[in-house]
């Protein structure tokens, strides 16, 4: 009772405006699952072809600087709330429901509600790793089709477990599959999948192929609802690509015939995807009314992934779709970070948060419709809610204090670390320094809930650097493009 009193007065704080007097836009959140921007043709990559991506980035607009979370689930909550951590409660993939996500969906307007409450329609598919389940009422999901596998809040239904015939893989070793449950392993989201539609396991055989599938789920969702006339927000949080690179299914064949595994054929299976609702989008003739947000939740495991620096916040970003909406197309030096989605999104659906409701994302929607010098002034970042990071357009600090000068590439692997303490780097330390000091980190008794975070937290404290924070070093010195041609990414040993 008391969280259904909490959230009708949270729906008060949301006010249509001219009582839905202009036409929505149907809005499709296309979230990719560790995706870094060299993955992408339209961000530099020669070696993958990526061209319906491309095309999306073309006819739409294209940030050179977007900064997510370095990891899944604090990226996540951020786009659900519109708000960053120390708002939120996730601070990263390590939590307890109970102690660190005690805000989240319980006592927030999440966009799923907030788009519900517009007068949506409101669809996930895919990937969860959120509190609780889509079920949860909280939530504000009219349907589902939901993968098992990194599922997250409340983990798997028993009964799930026992009826899926598919195979799990290892956290600890992706190369690794089992015919049965076991710890630390995962059900597979690709061939024979664990898919749960509107709570019920959904029987799979080892021809299913869940990215085909939940493309199927979603296009039928967006086919009944253009025929009831009524607006509809698909969040189509892909799998792909998260490990494990398992074999594609071949596009064109009606028969059931397998890509190579690796990094490459997921990443071209993604675009496949891509393509696939666009094309279907435009049949329905619904493309032109309809703004489709190409992002990632993080960047490539192996590219950053984790790393409290640039290279582990930095994202693809594509807003495109019709030109009622997106009013010009090209790329933008604008930063923008995952929690302007929350703004940008209600007021395209024409709702407006009040005052009372508390949102640390700016709408992108001036940008959309031509003011092309709209931009936030500072992004910001964090993992564990003490390694924190900021940048600027023209530098960048990272966790462990170090300052970058950044350039209108955007990409991080070529920014220049300042060496040099001289007034011009002083001045730019200070600047970024004095604004982080206004956004506030988890206290140390919160923290201490979790000893394995805590620990972390004081041995940052003591100037330690982290394991990942040791890989960004590295990779930092290796280079893109030597990480690209890793054998490990492009080609993938299942046995």
């Amino acid at each position: 009772m008391k969280n259904k009193i909490v959230l009708a007065a949270l729906a008060l704080t949301l006010m249509p405006v001219g009582l839905q007097a202009t036409q929505q836009p149907n809005i499709i959140l296309f979230l990719v699952d560790d995706c870094s921007t060299h993955e992408l043709g339209c961000y530099g990559n020669t070696m993958v072809s990526t061209p319906n991506i491309d095309a999306l980035a073309e006819g739409g607009i294209k940030f050179k600087s977007a900064w997510a979370t370095p990891v899944c689930v604090s990226s996540r909550a951020a786009i659900m709330s519109g708000q960053y951590g120390f708002r939120n409660g996730a601070y990263g993939n390590s939590y307890k429901e109970s102690e660190t996500y005690d805000a989240m969906p319980w006592g927030k307007m999440t966009l799923f509600r907030a788009m519900k409450e517009s007068g949506y329609a409101t669809f996930h598919g895919g990937k969860w790793h959120l509190p609780t389940s889509p079920a949860d009422p909280d939530w504000g999901v009219d349907e589902y089709f939901l993968y098992g596998s990194l599922m997250g809040g409340d983990g798997l239904n028993p009964e799930w477990t026992r009826e899926y015939s598919g195979s799990w893989w290892s956290w600890g070793n992706s190369n690794k599959f089992s015919p049965t449950e076991k710890p630390q392993h995962s059900p597979s989201a690709t061939w024979h999948p664990m898919v749960i539609k509107n709570g019920q396991l959904r029987s799979t055989g080892p021809d299913d192929f869940g990215p085909e599938m939940l493309a199927d789920a979603a296009l039928d969702f967006a086919q009944r609802n253009k025929h009831a006339k009524k607006p509809f927000f698909i969040y189509y949080s892909s799998h792909l690509t998260h490990f494990p690179w398992t074999e594609m299914k071949a596009p064109g064949n009606h028969e059931v015939t397998k890509t190579e595994p690796g990094m490459v054929s997921n990443v071209q299976y993604l675009d496949t995807v891509v393509g696939r609702l666009v094309n279907e989008l435009k049949a329905m003739g619904e493309y032109e009314n309809t703004v489709i947000v190409f992002m990632a939740d993080n960047p490539t495991y192996g590219l950053g992934k984790g790393a409290a620096s640039e290279i582990g916040a930095h994202i693809p970003f594509i807003v495109a779709g019709g030109s009622k909406w997106v009013k010009w197309h090209g790329e933008t030096g604008s930063l923008t970070d995952c929690v302007d989605l929350y703004p940008t999104l209600l007021e395209l659906a024409d709702h407006r948060a009040l005052p009372s409701q508390v949102l640390d994302g700016q709408s992108l929607v001036p940008l959309l419709e031509g003011d092309r010098a709209h931009s936030r002034e500072w992004l910001f970042s964090y993992t564990f809610g003490f390694h924190r990071m900021i940048r600027n357009r023209d530098y960048s600090l990272d966790a462990q204090g170090q300052l970058w000068r950044c350039n209108p590439s955007g990409n991080p692997f070529t920014f220049e670390k300042v060496e040099t303490d001289n007034e011009a780097s002083r001045t730019a330390r200070m600047v970024l320094e004095s604004q982080l000091e206004h956004l506030p980190i988890p206290d140390e008794d919160q923290m201490k809930k979790n000893p394995k975070v805590y620990k972390q937290y004081v041995n940052v404290m003591a100037g330690q650097l982290t394991h990942r924070q040791k890989n960004a070093e590295t990779f930092y010195q290796t280079g893109v493009q030597s990480l690209l041609n890793r054998p490990g990414r492009l080609k993938y040993d299942l046995k």
